[in-house]
C-alpha cells in the first residue's frame, strides 16, 4: 500500500459508528499498518447524524482532521442526506451502503451520480444485526457488520484481525458481534458501477 487510504462513515447516534471506526482502525493496525480513527459529533442523541473518519497509512504520520475526499464511504443509515454521503468521494472510490440489495436503494443510486466511476456495494447490515440480537433501545447496532464488509472490500484487514479487534473492544453480546462481523465479511456484494 502506498500513500494513505481514507474512509468516511455516515450513520446515526446509537448505531455504534464511533466504535466501528475505532475497531476497524485496530483491525488494520493488527495487519501491520498505521491507522487513526476519530469522529465528528456534538451533544447528539440517539438518531442524530454522526460522521466518523479513518485514515490508514504505512507511515505513522497522518493528519487528524476531517476527510473531505475519501476513498471509501460507508453509509450505516440509508435515510441520511445523499448530498452529505456523496460529498467528495474520489473518482474510483467505493460506496458501501447498509441495504438489502440495489433495488431497495434505486432512488439513492440515481441521486448519487457523482463524476467518474464509483464502485457500489451493499450489505444487509440491519437484518444481520437483528438476526444476531444486536439491538439497543430498538436501534439495530450495525457497526460490526459494516466493519466486516469494509475489511473485505478494502482488503486492509482479514477476518481474523477483525474478530480479534471486535473481541478486544466489545464487551456486550460479544459472540453475536463476532458472528455479525463474519457475516458482514461474507455477505457484502458489489451491485453495480455508477457512471459519473
Amino acid at each position: 500500500m502506498n500513500g494513505m487510504t481514507e474512509f468516511r462513515l455516515h450513520g446515526r447516534g446509537g448505531q455504534g459508528i464511533v466504535a466501528a471506526a475505532a475497531i476497524f482502525a485496530e483491525a488494520v493496525f493488527r495487519e501491520g499498518r498505521h491507522a487513526r480513527a476519530f469522529s465528528l459529533f456534538g451533544a447528539e442523541r440517539r438518531g442524530a447524524p454522526v460522521t466518523a473518519f479513518i485514515r490508514v497509512s504505512d507511515s505513522p504520520l497522518m493528519p487528524r482532521c476531517r476527510i473531505y475526499r475519501p476513498d471509501y464511504v460507508a453509509v450505516l443509515d440509508v435515510t441520511l442526506s445523499s448530498s452529505a454521503v456523496r460529498s467528495g468521494l474520489k473518482e474510483g472510490g467505493v460506496l458501501l451502503i447498509n441495504a438489502p440489495d440495489s433495488r431497495s436503494i434505486a432512488g439513492l443510486v440515481e441521486e448519487l451520480n457523482p463524476a467518474g466511476a464509483v464502485k457500489l456495494y451493499t450489505v444487509s447490515a440491519t437484518a444481520i444485526a437483528v438476526k444476531h440480537n444486536l439491538t439497543i433501545g430498538g436501534f439495530p447496532m450495525v457497526n460490526t457488520v459494516i466493519i466486516g464488509a469494509l475489511a473485505r472490500i478494502s482488503g486492509l484487514a482479514g477476518l481474523r484481525s477483525v474478530e480479534e479487534a471486535v473481541a478486544g473492544r466489545v464487551s456486550s453480546r460479544r459472540e453475536g458481534n463476532l458472528r455479525a462481523a463474519a457475516e458482514g465479511f461474507a455477505a457484502v456484494r458489489e451491485v453495480s458501477c455508477l457512471a459519473r
